[in-house]
């Protein structure tokens, strides 16, 4: 590895901060001559703000958050929340109209274009004027034109035409409320037939099926009101009680507690009348007994 000792220079490097650094660009090579007009159209405000919501697009060209939207929205002001005519009212600046129309004096017809347009006339034999079909003949062809106005025919229909009655309705409420008299039952129809006037056959079999229904309830009800008390006449070997000797053994049966509430009402029951045996056996065991007003 070599060294390089260098013994003189005439470099200052204190400076070096004041020159001036020029940027050398090169030229372009093609410049267009609508590029100044691109440029101006470009940064051109198309969206005038009118004030009170109103604004005005005056070119169709460009607008402004076109495909991106706003960066961040706009808050509107809570006083504004849920107002009428609070929305943005766009208008468009109308400059392309047409120039008024001017009046233009005819083109002056020459006079021997108007002598050999009249020498042509006098030539050729009159034609006879067909009369105008005025509706389409039987078997036209496709090279058969005919001259019919359908516009004024179809306005002539029109007018001929009888005017179509509305249809008879009823009116069953104060604000007016209307509906169709036809198939509402209010108007007999259908009186040729021969079930006119006579009831259904579905519902003289609902009716059977309903009074079928209720029989079948009653004698459910009665049977489980009485299975207590009916008698088993059936099972042979059972000794037959009466009603008041069934009670008294009903009565004196042990009750049967299976839930917890049942034993709570149970255990509460007991109590009591543990308590009101005490009281009775007091009271017949003392004959006198002091009740203090304190």
């Amino acid at each position: 590895m070599s060294l390089v000792y260098i013994t003189y220079h005439d470099e200052n490097i204190f400076d070096v901060d004041k020159r001036d650094f020029q940027a050398h660009h090169s030229a372009l090579k093609y410049t267009s001559k609508h590029r100044k007009m691109v440029k101006k159209e470009k940064a051109a405000k198309h969206i005038i703000d009118l004030g009170d919501n109103r604004k005005l697009l005056t070119s169709s060209v460009k607008n402004y958050h076109q495909t991106m939207g706003y960066a961040e929205t706009p808050l509107r002001a809570p006083c504004n929340f849920m107002r009428k005519n609070q929305g943005v009212k766009w208008s468009r600046l109308n400059e392309h109209r047409c120039p008024p129309k001017r009046f233009i004096p005819p083109v002056p017809r020459l006079h021997h274009a108007k002598v050999a347009h009249d020498e042509k006339a006098k030539d050729e034999p009159k034609k006879e004027k067909k009369a105008e079909i005025t509706s389409c003949p039987q078997g036209q062809t496709k090279s058969f034109k005919h001259r019919a106005n359908f516009v004024a025919l179809n306005i002539d229909k029109v007018k001929n035409s009888k005017s179509k009655r509305p249809p008879p309705r009823y009116v069953d409420t104060p604000t007016g409320d209307r509906h169709n008299l036809l198939n509402a039952g209010l108007l007999p129809q259908y009186t040729c037939s021969k079930n006119f006037g006579k009831v259904p056959c579905y519902i003289h079999a609902r009716k059977k099926m309903l009074e079928k229904y209720n029989a079948q309830c009653a004698d459910a009800k009665i049977l489980a009101k009485d299975a207590c008390l009916r008698e088993m006449t059936d099972v042979p070997g059972l000794k037959k009680l009466g009603s008041d000797e069934r009670q008294d053994i009903l009565a004196g049966l042990s009750l049967y507690t299976d839930t917890i509430a049942k034993k709570l009402r149970k255990g509460k029951y007991e109590r009591e009348l543990r308590q009101l045996e005490q009281d009775i056996f007091l009271m017949e065991s003392n004959p006198e007994i002091y009740i203090s007003e304190y």
